[in-house]
């Protein structure tokens, strides 16, 4: 069967309509922390809501995990999730003495299942925590525990990692994966179960994988905060959509008239 010249224009216009809409709407957003803290075993009761961020085992065999949690509501209506990478900063590593040469140890990315509180404890290991505050033992201090002290895989936070990175010397980190897409997905369609995530180093067994990571409250030289970047595309709301499939329809008329 021969195809008229107005069905091949229309059929192309319908292929390249979406990919000319798609790459005129690419963009990317970086989104800061708007809230971080450590939860540290050694001192269970403390607030580390306004110091650095500390997450795997010291040489004195206490753990540490760091939460950070960022605001999604600047994304556009209707922005289409392609691409989502969490960015970290060492800023300290154990002593050069103590560790020998740096060694690597595997840092994951899980989603956050419940909510907790920041708090402003500001020195290296923390201050008494002020009612709602997260520490080791509770996610809301005074009156909320963790579901088992550290924050319990599966129920405080997701059992499948979300992204995970090797983690050796001072210096800039990313995470990146599908894992994290989804998650920034989820959170858009539904900003109430937007709780973060949880950093954790995959073995906690081995004495001298902690490292301290630059918080919210740091800035400047090369610590920065923790940050999340989101590319999306978006999509033209029909009614921008209809105007221009009817645009182009009327060209491909003209252009049909023509010939």
């Amino acid at each position: 069967m021969k195809l008229s010249r107005l069905s091949i224009f229309s059929g192309l216009c319908w292929l390249v309509y979406p990919i000319f809409c798609a790459r005129l709407s690419a963009a990317t957003m970086t989104f800061s922390a708007v809230a971080d803290t450590s939860l540290f075993q050694a001192n269970p009761d403390s607030d580390l809501g306004g110091s650095s961020l500390v997450a795997g085992t010291n040489f004195t065999n206490t753990r540490s995990r760091a939460m950070f949690r960022f605001d999604l509501g600047a994304l556009p209506p209707g922005a289409v999730v392609s691409g989502a990478e969490v960015s970290l900063s060492v800023s300290k590593v154990p002593d050069p003495d103590m560790r020998g040469n740096p060694v690597s140890y595997d840092f994951s990315l899980h989603r956050l299942l419940v909510s907790w509180g920041e708090g402003t404890g500001t020195p290296v290991t923390g201050t008494a925590a002020m009612p709602g505050d997260a520490t080791w033992n509770d996610r809301h201090f005074g009156s909320t525990p963790w579901s088992s002290p550290g924050a319990l895989i599966g129920v405080d936070y997701a059992e499948v990692a979300s992204a995970t990175t090797a983690v050796v010397d001072l210096g800039g980190y990313v995470w990146s994966s599908g894992g994290l897409i989804d998650d920034v997905k989820a959170w858009q369609q539904n900003p109430g179960s937007n709780f973060g995530f949880l950093l954790a180093s995959d073995d906690e067994t081995t004495l001298g994988s902690g490292r301290r990571f630059g918080s919210r409250e740091q800035s400047g030289g090369a610590v920065t905060p923790p940050q999340l970047t989101v590319t999306y595309t978006l999509v033209p709301e029909p009614e921008v959509a209809g105007l221009c499939l009817m645009g182009l329809a009327a060209l491909v008329f003209r252009r049909v008239r023509r010939d």
